[in-house]
């Protein structure tokens, strides 16, 4: 027998604002489903159109603030029936499944006076059905996340990786935990390609030492079916690293790194020459018009005399270093070319690359070996090797971070558009995002994230944007991710910034925001069947921004 919880009243014309006269102060709570009786049209069966109270207001007209100081001496006789209570909720309408299964919102009004009842596991599975086998697991919805009635949540993958995620959370809330629960499962369930960008060695945690390391804890989770998954990842990736998949770190070329995962990372060895000049004036801010020019005449001149690639980027700075008699006497240069050469441009346009060169410790020389093979990295077609490939880009400065993003992301774009030669579909993930892609602010791997946003889909390419500053990330950004996974964010420009670059958001949604615990979410998108609160479900590796235990490492003073 489904649970009566009250009646329509008032105006029920608004499917994000229906109110309902609740039958008593424990029959609904915030945030629990309801079901309430509709027929859309005369010629359409009766169905059941699924809403989700959004607030319950509970007022006593005895109680009333007008009453003044009075009420807290007031006291009623034992046995005296307090009457005069009014109870309200206000409910926020998810939809109805039609005839073809697709989810609709009513566009005829609901009927005022019409039963409200409570939803049961069976509804709500079969409302939110889902395909395992083009799903992944994100977590079960709140209010049936324990217990025999645990709803889970899936994600759409094919939706999810080509259309683009936003994960937007303040810090602690669970943002990299969250992401890190979906790039175990792209990898090991769906056997993709997820690209890291690791701004702070957290991800890299999970191949310290160059091991795997895997969460062991597993007593804690209740929800069975989420622990069987979890053991059935760790085998998945284990097989996958035995097999040459499975994760990849890749580092600059720093002793650092080499310690961390005790040798098995791979040195990055980015080519150079693959950037345009558009590229070069991002990386190297602040050049003037004849800078520019010896830069550009050096760069052309580098690649005619090294005609075949890849080419050594210490050659260029020998030839910018030089005396320039070499360039002046290239013969594709008019007289007043080689005269507009100045030594005192190209000693500073040297001086500025060979600082770039030294922060980012990535570029290919003859002395590292093999430049980076992007197909090696990301897997080419036909590769039936999932991997996680991890930046590791800890430590660096935000400029080196943006050169090595901004060119492994082209690379990856170049390749996925190469018809002769084609990489697998892969799924990039930026971590502090509004640093890669900021709003208002030039960046030097903004615009190859922008490309991606508009062109990545039909090439097999989408991407994650992660981020604690939601009003700090570029909105042409953000407005391509057609999935969005927020969790607590407190500060009111974030919020503001989530409903005007998302019609995903209604403004009770927004409004739950601030309340959200750790680690449950609010998914909207095209990867769900509807906006839904989540308590996002446990990990298979250890990775992630766990804070340290300070009174642990404090120790106590026993001098």
């Amino acid at each position: 027998m489904d649970k009566y919880i009250g009646k329509l009243i008032g105006n029920t014309g608004n499917p994000n604002d229906i109110k309902v006269a609740l039958k008593d102060s424990y029959s609904a709570r915030r945030g629990e489903f309801v079901k309430i009786k509709h027929r859309e049209s005369l010629d359409e069966p009766e169905t059941y159109v699924l809403g989700r109270i959004v607030s319950i207001s509970r007022t006593n007209i005895l109680y009333n603030s007008n009453m003044g100081e009075g009420l807290s001496d007031l006291e009623i006789l034992p046995g005296a029936q307090v009457t005069g209570e009014t109870l309200f909720g206000t409910i926020e309408l998810v939809g109805y499944r039609d005839s073809s299964g697709q989810i609709k919102i009513p566009r005829r009004p609901l009927n005022p006076g019409e039963k409200v009842y409570g939803v049961d596991y069976n509804f709500l599975s079969g409302f939110y059905k889902f395909d395992e086998n083009t799903s992944i697991h994100i977590g079960n919805l709140i209010g049936y996340e324990k217990g025999d009635n645990i709803v889970p949540v899936y994600l759409d993958v094919n939706k999810l990786v080509t259309e683009h995620l936003a994960v937007l959370a303040m810090t602690g809330s669970g943002k990299s935990y969250t992401v890190g629960r979906i790039i175990e499962r792209l990898v090991a369930q769906m056997n993709g390609t997820v690209v890291v960008f690791d701004v702070h060695g957290e991800y890299g945690k999970a191949f310290a030492r160059g091991e795997i390391h895997f969460n062991k804890d597993l007593d804690y989770i209740e929800d069975k079916k989420d622990k069987e998954s979890i053991i059935k990842i760790q085998e998945a990736l284990q097989k996958l690293q035995a097999a040459g998949g499975g994760i990849k770190v890749y580092t600059p070329q720093i002793e650092d790194f080499d310690y961390k995962y005790m040798n098995k990372n791979i040195h990055l060895a980015l080519q150079f020459d693959r950037l345009d000049m558009d590229d070069l004036s991002s990386i190297l801010p602040g050049l003037t018009e004849p800078q520019e020019r010896v830069l550009d005449v050096a760069i052309r001149y580098w690649q005619t005399k090294f005609k075949n690639p890849p080419r050594d980027i210490q050659d260029l700075r020998e030839i910018l270093a030089g005396d320039l008699e070499e360039l002046r006497a290239w013969e594709e240069l008019s007289p007043s070319e080689a005269r507009a050469l100045s030594g005192r441009s190209a000693a500073v346009a040297s001086a500025k690359l060979s600082r770039v060169i030294n922060e980012a410790r990535s570029f290919y020389t003859r002395a590292i070996g093999d430049p980076t093979d992007i197909y090696e990295m990301v897997g080419e077609k036909g590769d039936k090797k999932g991997r996680l490939v991890i930046i590791d880009l800890q430590g660096l400065s935000d400029d080196a971070k943006q050169i090595i993003t901004a060119l492994i992301s082209s690379e990856i774009m170049r390749a996925s558009a190469d018809k002769k030669r084609q990489i697998r579909p892969c799924f990039l993930v930026y971590e502090e995002g509004h640093n890669f892609a900021p709003a208002g602010t030039p960046s030097i791997s903004k615009k190859i994230i922008k490309k991606i946003a508009s062109e990545g889909r039909k090439f097999g390419v989408g991407f994650a944007i992660v981020s604690q500053r939601p009003s700090k990330l570029d909105p042409d950004v953000t407005s391509q991710c057609n999935t969005i996974i927020t969790m607590r964010l407190k500060n009111p420009d974030d919020q503001r910034f989530i409903a005007r670059t998302s019609d995903m958001f209604s403004k009770s949604d927004i409004e739950e925001l601030p309340s959200l615990s750790t680690g449950e979410a609010l998914i909207c998108g095209r990867s769900i069947p509807a906006p839904l609160l989540v308590k996002v479900g446990s990990k298979a590796l250890i990775h992630g921004g766990e804070s340290p235990e300070v009174i642990d490492e404090w120790g106590v003073f026993n001098g």
